[in-house]
């Protein structure tokens, strides 16, 4: 069986690539790291990347959490310039367009991995920060705020997961073929 289309109705069928599906779900980690740093490091000031190090209430401390947000922050933003280029690399290889739907719903199992990734290493296994509210107090004693937050970047991973089967389904013979 070729891999080419044989009618003109099957080249007007949005196709999706292993190779644009990992990139859009690196474009989604990268995403997500970016979001976290610009949201909870810096807008809402829960926590810095190496808090748990470097004090945030000293100005040494402060100016070394700042320093590792912006490099973090440049590198979440290269990250996602990685990802982007390859889906737009992906495009332009295929003779028919991409499907949307699976390519989004893979960005968005990478923001979920990015915050799974982020509780689980970053929070638990090395302890580089933990988000404090309110006078530097912890928003969860002894990590309880660790357990929601997966429990949140899991529900992003499923709905992520939902979004690309359902795509992939439109594709495959359904009428509603708008992805």
């Amino acid at each position: 069986m070729s891999s080419q289309p044989d009618t003109a109705s099957d080249r007007t069928q949005k196709t999706v690539t292993r190779r644009a599906l990992v990139s859009a779900g690196v474009f989604g980690f990268g995403f997500s790291g970016l979001i976290d740093v610009i949201v909870l490091h810096q807008i809402l000031q829960w926590h810095h990347l190496v808090s748990g190090l470097y004090p945030m209430y000293t100005l040494d401390g402060l100016e070394m959490n700042i320093l590792a947000d912006g490099l973090f922050s440049l590198g979440m933003l290269i990250i996602m310039g990685i990802g982007a280029g390859l889906v737009w690399q992906s495009e332009r290889r295929t003779i028919v367009p991409l499907a949307v739907r699976p390519l989004a719903g893979a960005a968005l199992i990478g923001l979920g991995v990015f915050d799974v990734y982020d509780a689980l290493i970053d929070h638990a296994l090395l302890g580089l920060h933990q988000p404090v509210g309110p006078g530097g107090q912890p928003l969860s004693p002894g990590g309880q705020y660790n357990p929601h937050w997966i429990a949140v970047s899991l529900l992003f991973v499923a709905a992520g997961y939902y979004v690309y089967r359902t795509g992939i389904q439109n594709r495959s013979g359904s009428p509603d073929d708008r992805t």
